[in-house]
């Protein structure tokens, strides 16, 4: 899907639309949100709306996406802080997991849905995918270059431990109508996410 994204106010514009369109989705979901009520909200009128995005599904991807440039924009700031590769592995399981959270709790996208829009997102989904695997490679590779980690393959390394991380958090998803995990739930979750962070960085550690 193809949008306007001229600089200056059309920049302006659609970030607006973006963070207004994404309260609406958070608060109703995809399946129960109008591009009618969008616009109400924005104090435009829908033929407006439909100029800047064609359909209500562009336009919940472009939200993903705007998710997504925020959550590695935060990524990038507290590389900055931390040096040591085996607190930036934590580091960034915490705030994923919170960008997750916050994302799955808002969005209650039903499975069935996810499922219809899924091909729509799967460039999306796999760009996503590829920049996680990369971060992690260049933490893992930072670890050997310091002698702290003894990884023969970071790349293959990042792939694993982005599976396991991916496998946990669907467990708690099987067999649900809903992309929701109760409080409960997540409690549990993360203190998976942190022990298996633990293992992993302890056997990237570990030196034959």
């Amino acid at each position: 899907m193809v949008y306007i994204t001229h600089s200056g106010e059309n920049a302006e514009k659609i970030g607006n639309i973006l963070s207004v369109a994404q309260k609406r989705f958070g608060l109703y979901g995809l399946e129960k949100t109008t591009m009618k009520e969008i616009a109400a909200d924005l104090g435009m009128s829908k033929a407006a709306l439909y100029y800047y995005f064609p359909d209500k599904e562009g336009l919940f991807k472009a939200v993903i996406e705007m998710e997504q440039d925020e959550f590695f924009k935060v990524v990038e700031q507290f590389k900055q802080t931390i040096t040591e590769p085996d607190e930036m592995l934590r580091e960034y399981i915490r705030i994923r997991f919170q960008y997750f959270k916050t994302l799955f709790n808002l969005s209650r996208l039903r499975i069935e849905e996810f499922n219809t829009i899924k091909p729509m997102l799967t460039d999306t989904l796999s760009i996503f995918r590829q920049k996680e695997e990369s971060i992690i490679s260049e933490f893992i590779t930072a670890g050997n270059q310091q002698g702290i980690f003894h990884a023969d393959n970071p790349k293959e390394n990042a792939s694993l431990f982005m599976d396991i991380i991916k496998g946990l958090r669907m467990q708690y998803l099987h067999k649900k109508e809903l992309f929701y995990i109760e409080p409960d739930e997540y409690d549990e979750l993360e203190k998976k996410y942190a022990a298996f962070t633990d293992l992993f960085i302890k056997g990237l550690k570990y030196n034959n």
